[in-house]
């Protein structure tokens, strides 16, 4: 273990074994899987990638000010529907997060919006239920529009090396304050699919816990999402404590991690976001390998998978439409340093293998 790993408390490797396992709860049957999955993958929201116009009608300015967890404010959503009539649905809006939540980092929060199920039924949001969105840090400067293009693509990177990752939609939305407390304005924001949506695409159910032995992971999974985080830059996650990151149990038993949350990576290089010190790393654009030593991974078929999607990664960046020349740029050479690393096999030992956290017996 080098220097710079992280030791895991003493709390993990006395983990009771009855997390180990997951929680004890009644199992879908493969009709049901399979008829889950049917449904979530047929989700209108996400099958496609145009940016949806949408204007959210709500208290923006309560929203802002109080930045509560718990109380929400009422409010619709309104988009044109297939014939271009207005269609406008009953929303509750709160804010959410933890950093972007605190008014001395960002003056505009993420929002939660959850909508009322029969309410949705026969619309675009059908099936929808509690959706994440994403929002800039700042309502005002430029460069933080810039920052979140540039997480929505790292989202956008992570579907191209598996399914089990969440889909985002971007939606050009205008606020518009009732109450007059905001002036109306209209940036672009993303959507990001609900938990359970992901999860039963995958033939999968969610796994609510806050803390799991890496050992009982699915290992090629885990090894994909360390690799993946690498790529990216990103040290701002944990899959023993989920930080950043959630964990789906599929029907054969397996448990499977699933990061999110990537605008304090590498490639995102947000002018807020800074290390953790213990990495003893200048900046978030220092690469650092925080993932766990998955052994009987294959290493080679690994890197393949990273290695078959470099062009599409790239494809994804010069096609972003809003995207600046100078981030396309710094993005794409920021990768490419990747790929140098994995298909030098000295670099890939020295800064992957060797590098890992070891997992606790």
């Amino acid at each position: 273990m080098t220097r710079h790993s992280l030791v895991l408390a003493s709390a993990l490797l006395a983990l009771c074994p009855a997390l180990a396992r997951g929680q004890e709860v009644p199992l879908p049957t493969p009709e049901e899987y399979a008829e889950r999955a049917r449904k979530a993958e047929a989700a209108a929201l996400f099958a496609e990638q145009t940016p949806l116009e949408v204007i959210l009608r709500t208290d923006i300015s309560w929203i802002r000010d109080e930045r509560s967890e718990e109380e929400e404010a009422e409010g619709t959503l309104s988009y044109k529907g297939p014939d271009g009539a207005e269609v406008s649905l009953p929303v509750k809006v709160r804010a959410r997060g933890i950093f972007r939540r605190d008014k001395r980092n960002c003056n505009f929060p993420p929002l939660r919006l959850n909508f009322a199920g029969k309410q949705v039924a026969g619309t675009l949001f059908e099936g929808q239920d509690k959706l994440k969105l994403v929002t800039p840090c700042q309502d005002s400067r430029d460069n933080y529009q810039q920052y979140l293009l540039q997480e929505y693509l790292v989202y956008r990177v992570y579907q191209l090396l598996t399914p089990m990752s969440f889909r985002v939609r971007l939606v050009t939305i205008t606020y518009e304050d009732p109450d007059g407390g905001y002036d109306p304005r209209t940036k672009t924001a993303f959507l990001i699919e609900d938990g359970e949506q992901m999860a039963a695409r995958n033939r999968a159910t969610m796994t609510e816990v806050t803390q799991f032995h890496p050992g009982a992971m699915e290992r090629e999974q885990s090894a994909l999402v360390g690799l993946f985080q690498f790529m990216i830059g990103n040290t701002d996650f944990s899959t023993a404590y989920f930080h950043n990151s959630t964990m789906i149990r599929d029907q054969d038993g397996r448990f499977l991690v699933v990061p999110y949350d990537f605008d304090w990576s590498g490639v995102v290089d947000a002018r807020y976001a800074v290390p953790d010190p213990r990495l003893e790393i200048r900046d978030v654009t220092q690469r650092i390998f925080r993932g766990f030593c998955e052994e009987g991974v294959d290493q080679e078929a690994l890197k393949s998978r990273f290695n078959e999607q470099r062009e599409a990664i790239g494809a994804l960046y010069e096609g972003m439409d809003g995207l600046d020349e100078d981030g396309r740029t710094r993005a794409i050479e920021y990768y490419g340093k990747f790929f140098e690393i994995i298909n030098d096999p000295r670099r890939y030992e020295r800064e992957v293998l060797r590098a890992c956290q070891e997992i606790p017996s």
